[in-house]
This record gives structure tokens, C-alpha cells and sequence, in this order.
């Protein structure tokens, strides 16, 4: 291969290119017989077989892998490769390497760097006095460190952390990075020491291990510390396990469990402890039980239009998960029926969609977290089918809904419900000539009823029955723009008018899912304003209003919106203190502003008869490049009395102090019974590497076995390495 070499090189030295022999920096099997190109400002052989020299520009350079250095030394008979002077190697990985001088042999495999350095994925950097490049890609790193921090170029700030190590070895087989006398730096100063450590390599996808701990200390439970294992069971499988240890009350496992399949996907979490109950203090009475809780499931597709999937959602009893800091509501897995309220729900489910129809089948079946709630008065579905398909009419005139519901709520104690109902629906969309715009509408529905076990005060047969309902209406709306100097203009009155029939039936119904309605602007114009089937609202009605907005500049804007309902004939269908009682609904009224960073809100409604506040929902916030806040206020009255009062406040805050410091703050506080119910007060810090919240939290949940409870929870994110949380 030297005298190859040297005709070569003899041949090309004048032009300062050299085309090497295939081994030359050769890396793969794949490579082996691509050639390699020298060039360089200079190229000198050294003589007697003994070499080359390149100088001035160095680049050498086979299919995608590239050395470039200021000088290289080529020694055929050592089967050596040395560089010195700026060298960077691009093609051994995603990032190129960095060193001030390489040794390497010649198919570049394995070599020794001085003055190392190379970044990572996802922003990691590694640096090293040394660095021994192994022929299976390994890295041996001496004198190293690692960070995910930016670096100052002139070395004047330290990053905000990195691992310093005596030695750093990178296993690509294992996908790990390991560390010998290693210590933890934060700002340059070193708070923790380890003989020896681990963490997976930043490429890496997923690796089992430990992970990052989490501590809190609270009133209720003590100092808390919690350990997770990952374990990746198999690519599509895995496991954490995270045993929580907890001064005042007895130990806690937390679990997560994940599978994926070639169709889908299922997941849970879950928590196991033996203990009495506790109060805020930490104080233990009754006896030890099993207390637990399990979230989780799983969904599948059928065929691109249809899946199938389940959700489970039940606890020991209705504080284990308040007691230990868990959400009450689960994360969203796809399921049809939401949690919420202080309910879990189990559910089985088929759902399908196409561009033009809907369709779904679920089970479900409730568990209550209310204090004073029965589960057995709670129904179970069983089931709830839907379907739904939309038909565009020919030319102008809109669409048609056509629809069906079929639900059987069955309960242990209380009256059992089936309904059937079919609904046909048709709205279009018109605009004249002169701007007017004309939405009419038609409506008409058949139920069909079956009730067992109703309350003694309905003093009607428990049997089955029918009723049709039907209703035809229109919206109209006429805006008027009017630009300004300084202000832009838009009035558009709006008016509509609904004929809908009588309900001979109303009084034989047992209402299920129209318990409530709080009227407000989206509700004032629509057709059925009722939020289920149950409830139907007769007669004719007209509703009016007028919305007002003005626009100026870039981003200035307020608009107000003021409006109002009357039933002309029919009884009232909804309670006193929905706001549509009376022959004259409340008034609505509803605004907001957007100027110079400054926000407000308003929705509120003004009794018709005497002008008293019904409901006042009030907001303000703020947001500049140093501070970001909201406040609002919330008060329901009713007069009536078919309804608890109800005043509360909600505050939050961000304020930068630094430019990686904030003060962090929120509140949300119950007037009426004059305390918070959950209050935090903080710091942040924030930059490219890190996140650090240091949080006091306050909270009441006004549950007298509970009581309130105190904690100062951190939550730290080293970007890449992971992170420590409370729970």
C-alpha cells in the first residue's frame, strides 16, 4: 500500500489533492471500497515509506465522513492517522467531534483525542482532557464533563450544572453513559459525590434504570421521598415501579404500566398503602386497611373509521386519593365519558366517525368521591348509543341533521330510566344583498319513556310512554361597519323568534340530564336550550340583543354584548334560578377589552324586574415581558333560594425578578365561608437547562375528615437527565 501511496502522491502533489487507498479512514464494510480524498495547502512526503504530511486546510474526506484539521500525518507503516490543530470529525455520529490533536488507526475505528469534545442529542455536550475511541463505537473519557447547559465562550460564567468525573465511559450497545468519581456541580460548586453513576445516553429512546427521586414535606404526611425504577420490558412494553417512604404515615407503591400493540395502545397507574385514615396532621385513627386506586386504559382501532377501547377509574374509598396528593382526574386516554365532580367512571366503548356521520356505544359505571353520596343512588349506563349522520340539502338550503339516542340508566336504589328518542334538525345559512343575515332552523324530536321505581311524589303511573316535540325559528343578524380616524366600528343587532309545541308529557318525566342551565350569551339565541332530552321549553319566544365592538391599532379591542328572552305563551321549564323563570329572562350582558397588553371579562346577569345581580363573572389580567397575571371574581345569588350563594375569588401571578428568576403565586379563595381553599407561593428558575419550582402550598378542601394541609414542594428538570417531582 506505501508504494501505491507514493505514485499517488507524486502524481498529485502539485495540485495539493491526494486520493488515498480505500483503507485509508475507512469505517464500515459498507465504505470499505469508496475512495479517499486528501486536500490541503501543502503535501509533503516525508521519504523513505515513512509518510505524508498535509498542511494548511486540512480536509480528508470518504463518502459522508469528514476529518478536518489544521496538519494531518499520514503513516502507512504504523497504519496512523494523526491530526492536530482545530480538528473536527463529521459522519461518526449525528454532531461532530472536536479535539485539538487525534490519533487514529487507519480505518478510523479506534483512536486516542486530546482537548476533546462533542454534543449530544437533545442539546448534551460532553468535554474531556482525553478521550479513547474504541473499534465498537465506545467512548473512554478522562478527566470529562457532562452538561445540557449552554457554554460561554470565553469560559467567564459556569453552566447552572454539569457531572464532572474522573473517567466517562459511552456504551452505544447499552445505550448508557457511566461515571467514576463522579460530582454534581451547580454553578461550579460541587453539592453531591458519587463513586460511581449511570444515566442513559441522550439518543437513547428508552433505557431501564433509576430515575430521578422526588421529596416533598407536608403537614399530612411528612417528609416524603420517592424512588422510581423504570423497566422496559420489551420495546412496545414497560413499568414503573416508585415506592414512596413518608415520615408520618406508612409506605406507599406507586405504579405505571404501559403497552403498545400493532393496533393500539393501553396504560395504567396505580397506588397500594396499608394505613388508617389520616387527618391534616398526620394523625392516624380507626383501623389499618388496604387503601389503593387504579386509573387506567386501553384503546384499539377496528379499521380506519371505528375503535374500541375501555377506561377504569376506581379508589379504596373517597379521600385516598386527596390524602396522598393524587389527581382526582384521570389523564385523557380517549375514553367517551369524562370524569369529574368528585367522580370516577368505568367505562367500555365503540365509537366510529366518518366525514359525514357519527356513532357510539359505552357502558359505564360510576364511583362517587362525594362525602355525603350514595353509590348505589348513582345510575349505571347501560348502555348509551348514538348515531348521527348530516346531509348537505341541494343548492342554498343547508344541511339536515338526522340523529338517534338510546340510553337505559339503571340503579341499586332510586328509579331506573330508558329513553329512545329520533331527531330530525334543519338550519341553512343565508345573506341578502344588503348584509342581512337569515339562519332559520326547524326542529322535531320522538321520545319514548320507560320508568321503574319512581319517587312517591309522582303521583303517576310507572309505565311506559311517547310524546313528539317539534319547534321552527330563525336568527337574524344585521352588522353595521362604520371605519373611523382612530377606531373602527362593528353594531350587529341580532333577533330571533322560536314556535316550539306544547309537552303534554312534562309532568310524567323523571329529569335526568337537564338538572341545570345558568343562562348566558351562547345560550340566549339557541334553539333548545335545554342541556339534554329531558327538559323540553314549549311555546314562543323572541330573543333580542345587540353587540358592539371597536377596533383600534394592532391588537385594541372592546365589545359589549347586551341581551334578553321572552316567552310570549307556554309555562316556564326551566328553575328560578336558571335566569329564563320569568315571563322576561335576566338580562345578559357580556364584554371585553384587549389594550396594551391589558385584558378584561365580563358575564353577568341583571335581574329584569328589579335590576339585581343574579351572576357577575368578572376578569383581569395582564401580560408584559416581566410580569403575567389574572384575577377574577365569581358570584352566583339567588333569591329564590333554589341554590346555594356563592362568591369567590382566583388570582395567579408570574413576575420575573432576574432574567432567570420569577416569584410564582396563586390563590383560589371561598368568600362566603372566608377561607382559601388552595393557595401556592414560590420561586422559578429557568433556563436552557433547567427548571426549578420551590413551592408552599396551602389547601382546604373543606372536608372535615381531611382538614387542611401544609407543604413546600420543589420540582427540579435537568434537561436530558431528568427530573425530581413530589409525587
Amino acid at each position: 500500500m506505501a508504494s501505491q501511496f507514493s505514485r499517488l502522491a507524486a502524481a498529485l502533489m502539485g495540485s495539493g489533492v491526494l486520493v488515498l487507498s480505500p483503507a485509508v479512514l475507512a469505517q464500515t464494510a459498507e465504505t470499505d471500497d469508496a475512495p479517499v480524498y486528501l486536500e490541503a495547502d501543502n503535501l509533503e512526503d516525508l521519504g523513505d515509506g515513512a509518510g505524508f504530511l498535509a498542511t494548511g486546510h486540512v480536509r480528508a474526506r470518504q463518502s459522508d465522513r469528514t476529518l478536518y484539521a489544521d496538519e494531518l500525518e499520514y503513516h502507512p507503516d504504523l497504519n496512523r492517522i494523526i491530526a492536530r490543530g482545530n480538528v473536527i470529525i463529521h459522519g461518526q455520529g449525528p454532531h461532530p467531534q472536536y479535539a485539538d490533536e487525534v490519533e487514529l488507526d487507519s480505518e478510523m475505528s479506534a483512536g486516542l483525542a486530546l482537548g476533546f469534545a462533542t454534543m449530544l442529542e437533545n442539546n448534551g455536550q460532553m468535554a474531556a482532557a482525553a478521550a479513547i475511541r474504541r473499534s465498537n463505537g465506545a467512548m473512554q473519557l478522562e478527566d470529562a464533563y457532562y452538561t445540557a447547559c449552554e457554554l460561554c465562550e470565553d469560559g467567564d460564567q459556569e453552566p447552572t450544572w454539569r457531572l464532572r468525573a474522573r473517567q466517562v465511559i459511552q456504551d452505544p450497545d447499552e445505550q448508557m453513559i457511566y461515571y467514576r468519581d463522579a460530582q454534581f456541580e451547580v454553578m461550579g460548586v460541587p453539592v453531591l459525590y458519587s463513586p460511581v453513576f449511570a444515566h442513559p445516553d441522550p439518543s437513547a429512546d428508552r433505557h431501564s434504570g433509576l430515575l430521578f427521586p422526588g421529596f416533598s414535606v407536608s403537614s399530612r404526611l411528612g417528609f416524603s421521598y420517592q424512588q422510581p425504577y423504570y423497566w422496559a420490558i420489551s420495546p412496545s412494553e414497560d413499568i414503573t415501579l416508585a415506592p414512596r417512604v413518608m415520615t408520618n404515615v406508612n409506605p406507599l407503591l406507586f405504579t405505571e404500566y404501559r403497552k403498545r400493540f400493532w393496533s393500539g395502545a393501553m396504560a395504567f397507574e396505580g397506588s397500594l398503602t396499608h394505613e388508617a385514615e389520616i387527618d391534616s396532621d398526620g394523625e392516624r385513627f380507626g383501623d389499618d386497611t388496604w387503601r389503593w386506586h387504579l386509573f387506567g386504559g386501553g384503546e384499539w382501532e377496528i379499521n380506519p373509521d371505528w375503535r374500541w377501547g375501555f377506561g377504569v377509574q376506581r379508589a379504596s374509598d373517597d379521600l385516598h386519593l386527596r390524602r396522598y396528593g393524587f389527581s382526582e382526574i384521570d389523564r385523557d386516554r380517549g375514553a367517551l365519558i369524562e370524569a369529574g365532580n368528585r367522580r370516577l367512571v368505568s367505562q367500555l366503548y365503540l365509537e366510529g366517525r366518518t366525514q359525514n356521520s357519527y356513532g357510539s356505544v359505552v357502558a359505564a359505571e360510576y364511583q362517587s368521591l362525594r362525602e355525603l353520596e350514595d353509590d348505589d343512588t348513582i345510575p349505571t349506563i347501560a348502555p348509551l348509543i348514538r348515531y348521527e349522520r348530516v346531509f348537505n340539502a341541494p343548492g342554498a338550503w343547508g344541511r339536515i341533521n338526522l340523529s338517534g339516542q338510546a340510553v337505559m340508566l339503571e340503579r341499586e336504589t332510586g328509579t331506573d330510566y330508558a329513553r329512545a328518542s329520533v331527531t330530525a334538525d334543519w338550519r341553512a345559512h343565508w345573506v341578502t344583498g344588503n348584509g342581512i343575515v337569515v339562519e332559520p332552523y326547524a326542529y322535531a324530536r320522538s321520545d319514548s319513556y320507560s320508568f321503574e321505581d319512581l319517587p312517591a311524589s309522582y303521583a303517576v303511573p310507572e309505565d311506559s310512554f311517547s310524546r313528539q316535540l317539534g319547534l321552527v325559528g330563525a336568527e337574524v343578524s344585521w352588522p353595521f361597519y362604520r371605519p373611523g380616524s382612530t377606531v373602527d366600528w362593528i353594531v350587529e343587532p341580532v333577533f330571533s323568534a322560536v314556535a316550539a309545541t306544547d309537552d303534554p308529557e312534562s309532568a310524567r318525566i323523571y329529569n335526568e340530564d337537564s338538572v341545570s342551565l345558568d343562562l348566558d350569551e351562547s345560550l340566549l339565541f339557541a334553539p333548545i336550550r335545554a342541556s339534554g332530552f329531558d327538559v323540553w321549553e314549549p311555546g314562543q319566544r323572541i330573543s333580542y340583543g345587540v353587540r358592539t365592538t371597536g377596533q383600534w391599532g394592532e391588537s385594541g379591542l372592546a365589545s359589549i354584548f347586551v341581551g334578553q328572552s321572552y316567552r310570549i305563551d307556554g309555562d316556564p321549564a326551566f328553575t328560578a334560578g336558571s335566569g329564563l323563570f320569568e315571563e322576561s329572562s335576566d338580562y345578559i350582558v357580556a364584554g371585553s377589552l384587549e389594550i396594551a397588553g391589558f385584558t378584561a371579562d365580563l358575564q353577568t346577569r341583571l335581574d329584569s324586574m328589579d335590576g339585581d345581580i343574579n351572576r357577575v363573572d368578572l376578569g383581569f389580567g395582564y401580560v408584559s415581558d416581566r410580569f403575567s397575571g389574572r384575577i377574577s371574581y365569581l358570584e352566583v345569588s339567588d333569591d329564590n333560594g333554589t341554590q346555594s350563594d356563592q362568591r369567590e375569588v382566583r388570582a395567579d401571578f408570574t413576575a420575573r425578578l432576574t432574567d432567570r428568576w420569577s416569584a410564582i403565586g396563586s390563590t383560589v379563595r371561598d368568600i362566603d365561608r372566608g377561607t382559601s381553599l388552595r393557595t401556592t407561593a414560590g420561586f422559578r428558575f429557568a433556563d436552557e437547562c433547567t427548571e426549578l419550582d420551590i413551592v408552599y402550598q396551602r389547601e382546604d378542601d373543606q372536608i372535615a375528615r381531611l382538614g387542611p394541609s401544609e407543604s413546600i414542594q420543589i420540582r427540579i428538570t435537568l434537561f436530558t437527565l431528568g427530573g425530581i417531582a413530589p409525587d
